[in-house]
């Protein structure tokens, strides 16, 4: 293996959520809350889709998560929403800019890190801090952030306790898995272009799996989901000027026309001579699907890296990149 530490990182992704709510569990702040809002940049953000798919399972629950990608928060902002201002590194420039503008107006926020200044300026300002364990990605660090927030909230009394839903879902994902499809499929992948799409309940995952191939396989990707995408982005590949290798995670839990959606796409798309993998998702929920899927591509987004002989753990056009900016 290319990064025997990265595997294994992979593989403790099942056991971050009972940490996670551990860590979290004495953690809140006073308020009459009834929104949240994250600010917080590439994986100390993106995990905010799962969560919002997670939030959607649960009727009592009437509020999405609002996220703020960027230096400043919107124009209308109130003091019944909990702020969560998170940067694993801690140090990441537009997310410590949004901490002081909460600060500044007097808004309830906590803080999640691993530490550098963002924890600094928690210490600073008396604002709770949620520690996540260092040493590892910030995309790799997905079931911390899920459990501790989820944790935090239900302290905040803005949801029910969703632990061990979250906990029995964890629980059977190595159960189900099968490293040798997702070996099979990064085989399969090579030289294509990844085009991920999940169903209306669980885009999270078509989302999540992109990211995981930019970051962890080096590639250019793309997501959508069903049915908004036969409504648009399907008609591009009209007219084919890349090499698309379809990967379709097919829920048991969404609306039955999304299946015949889903089989009518791929008779579509197979005249045009492209490759279509569709995945059965399992689980007993939505939930389960998705984690299930999330681990599932993790690993295949690795093998991918593996065979291209790039190493999956770090992101060197990023740091480049944030070298140029401070320089």
């Amino acid at each position: 293996m290319i990064n025997q530490k990265y595997y294994n990182d992979i593989k403790n992704f099942p056991s971050q959520f009972a940490k996670g709510f551990e860590i979290a569990k004495e953690l809140k702040i006073s308020g009459n809350f009834n929104k949240v809002m994250i600010c917080g940049m590439g994986g100390s953000s993106s995990f905010t889709a799962l969560l919002n798919d997670l939030l959607g399972m649960d009727d009592s629950i009437n509020f999405k998560i609002d996220i703020v990608r960027g230096y400043d928060l919107p124009l209308h902002v109130n003091k019944e929403t909990l702020y969560f201002i998170v940067s694993y590194s801690g140090n990441t420039e537009e997310t410590l800019s949004c901490l002081e503008e909460v600060q500044q107006k007097g808004l309830s926020y906590i803080v999640v890190t691993s530490g550098g200044q963002l924890e600094e300026k928690a210490n600073e300002y008396g604002v709770p801090v949620f520690k996540v364990p260092s040493g590892i990605q910030p995309r790799l660090s997905t079931g911390y952030f899920i459990a501790g927030l989820l944790q935090i909230m239900f302290n905040c009394q803005l949801i029910p306790d969703m632990s061990k839903l979250v906990l029995d879902a964890t629980s059977q994902i190595e159960a189900l898995f099968d490293e040798k499809v997702s070996q099979d499929l990064a085989q399969s992948l090579a030289n294509s272009v990844p085009i991920i799409y999940s169903t209306d309940n669980n885009s999270s995952l078509a989302y999540l799996s992109k990211i995981k191939f930019n970051e962890n396989s080096k590639i250019q990707a793309f997501w959508n989901y069903f049915p908004e995408l036969n409504h648009n982005e399907m008609v591009g590949f009209t007219n084919l000027i890349m090499k698309p290798f379809f990967i379709i995670f097919k829920s048991q839990f969404t609306h039955p026309r999304n299946h015949k959606r889903i089989e009518v796409f791929s008779q579509v798309m197979s005249k045009q001579n492209v490759n279509i993998f569709i995945f059965d998702l399992k689980g007993k929920n939505t939930l389960e699907e998705i984690l299930f899927g999330y681990y599932f591509i993790d690993h295949v987004t690795y093998y991918l890296a593996e065979n291209y002989g790039i190493d999956p753990e770090p992101v060197k056009m990023v740091e480049d990149f944030k070298a140029l900016m401070n320089g």
